[in-house]
C-alpha cells in the first residue's frame, strides 16, 4: 500500500530480517529501518540505493517503513557493532509517526552489542530511555553548516 502524506509518497513493505551483515569498516551489522531518506540532502551519498528500491521519485521524496520479524535472540549481537542509519536516518521526520527505530532498539535490549546510531535529528533524545538500557551506543549526528539559510538549501527536512 502506498500514500502520498505531505508530499512523500510513504510505502510499507516487508523485510525477511532487519540486520544485514556488513562490509563496512565501522560495522559488522548495518540497520535501515527505512528505504530512502526524507531529509532530501543534496549531497547525500546514500541515494545509489534508489536504484534497488524501483522507485522512479526524486531521492529524498519517498520512504519505504520496513516491517521485519521481531529479532528473537538479540544475544547473537554480542559484542557486534551495530549501525544503525548507514543509508538512511532512522531519526527522519516520519519515525515519529511510525516508530521503527525505537521498535527495533526494543528489540536489541539486552544484546550486549555496540550500537552505533547516524543521525541528523534531535528525535534520537526521544529514545533516551532505550538508549541507557543497551549499554554501550555512540550517536553520531551530522551537521554540515552553522549558516541557517545554507542548511535550509541544502537539508529541507533535518531538525538540527
Amino acid at each position: 500500500m502506498a500514500e502520498v502524506i505531505d508530499g512523500i509518497l510513504i510505502r510499507e513493505v516487508e523485510t525477511k530480517n532487519i540486520m544485514t551483515k556488513s562490509s563496512l569498516p565501522v560495522g559488522g551489522y548495518s540497520v535501515n529501518p527505512y528505504v530512502g531518506c526524507t531529509h532530501a540532502c543534496k549531497y547525500c551519498y546514500a541515494s545509489f540505493m534508489k536504484r534497488f528500491t524501483g522507485h522512479t521519485e526524486e531521492w529524498g521524496t519517498f520512504l519505504d517503513v520496513k516491517h521485519w520479524p521481531e529479532i528473537k535472540n538479540p544475544k547473537k549481537y554480542a559484542g557486534q557493532r551495530v549501525v544503525i542509519g548507514s543509508v538512511t536516518d532512522g531519526y527522519n521526520p516520519q519515525e515519529e509517526q511510525f516508530g521503527n527505530t525505537r521498535k527495533l532498539l526494543e528489540q536489541l535490549i539486552g544484546s550486549d552489542a555496540d550500537i552505533l546510531i547516524c543521525t541528523k535529528s534531535d528525535l534520537v533524545v526521544r529514545d533516551i530511555d532505550l538508549l541507557k538500557n543497551l549499554g554501550r551506543v555512540t550517536v553520531s549526528w551530522s551537521i554540515n553548516t552553522l549558516d541557517e539559510n545554507f542548511k535550509n538549501d541544502m537539508d529541507s527536512a533535518s531538525s538540527i
